[in-house]
């Protein structure tokens, strides 16, 4: 599910600022992101435990609701 990546240009974005952004819960967010209905976070790194989500990814998907 989750991806690991060393270095990018593209803005990240925590849960927080994604469920502010998309104006859903973060408890729905999670079971979205579970059913595959809203793109998977990526890894910060590979042994920590924090994730973020590709701002395009999530504009990409607000555009198509």
């Amino acid at each position: 599910m989750n991806q690991v990546i060393s270095t990018t240009n593209e803005r990240l974005l925590t849960y927080q600022e994604v469920c502010s952004l998309t104006q859903i819960s973060p408890t729905t967010l999670r079971r979205y992101v579970q059913s595959g209905k809203f793109p998977s976070p990526i890894k910060l790194n590979a042994h920590g435990r924090s994730v973020r989500f590709r701002h395009s990814e999530v504009l990409a998907w607000m555009q198509c609701l």
